[in-house]
């Protein structure tokens, strides 16, 4: 005759059920802070640059959509991109998803800060760019983006797609310091400062 080892068959059930029991309670905690929640995501860099050659890239229209993930073209709706509560459309494509967003000026600060908030029909977003010189040929480019998904269901999975939209504001830095690497002119001091 075998005998069983494992004596309470009991225990493993209410493992279980704990188990279960622990699953849902967890995802309806989930449920509840994603209810009006947003999410902030942000990258930096120190490019070799000064923050006066790295500007106009951040504000001409033409340049903005060579450098930035996932954005395609603008389109100037009223003032120029400079000036407080002007409003652009812009025009974005993930993979096979084209949609339009308005964005309007909030904060600038020539050569220092260019800070937007956009509303599309699928979220509200608020772009920031900060410039901070850390030498004389170098200048630390922080992107900070906070999106808020204007749909329950794109809120609660949004983990999933966190690290893509991340990752696009890596990409956005990469495009950035290639497009400056082709046309802006050399330092004269020299490489990055840490």
């Amino acid at each position: 005759m075998v005998q069983d080892r494992f004596r309470d068959w009991n225990l493993l059930h209410k493992s279980v059920a704990a188990l279960v029991a622990a699953f849902f309670v967890a995802v309806a905690i989930h449920a509840v802070r994603v209810r009006e929640a947003a999410f902030a995501l942000d990258d930096s860099r120190v490019l070799p640059y000064s923050a006066e050659t790295i500007w106009p890239w951040l504000t001409d229209y033409r340049n903005r959509a060579r450098w930035q993930a996932e954005l395609i073209d603008l389109s100037r709706m009223s003032g120029d991109v400079t000036d407080y509560n002007s409003t652009r459309l812009l025009f974005w494509k993930r993979r096979y998803t084209h949609w339009q967003a308005v964005e309007q000026t909030k904060e600038i600060v020539e050569n220092r800060l260019f800070a937007t908030i956009q509303e599309s029909d699928f979220d509200y977003r608020w772009f920031r760019i900060e410039l901070e010189p850390v030498g004389p040929c170098s200048t630390r480019v922080t992107m900070h983006e906070v999106i808020q998904p204007l749909r329950y269901t794109d809120r609660f999975w949004f983990f999933r797609d966190h690290d893509e939209r991340r990752g696009r504001l890596t990409l956005s830095l990469d495009a950035l310091d290639d497009w400056l690497g082709k046309t802006a002119p050399a330092c004269a001091a020299g490489a990055p400062q840490e």
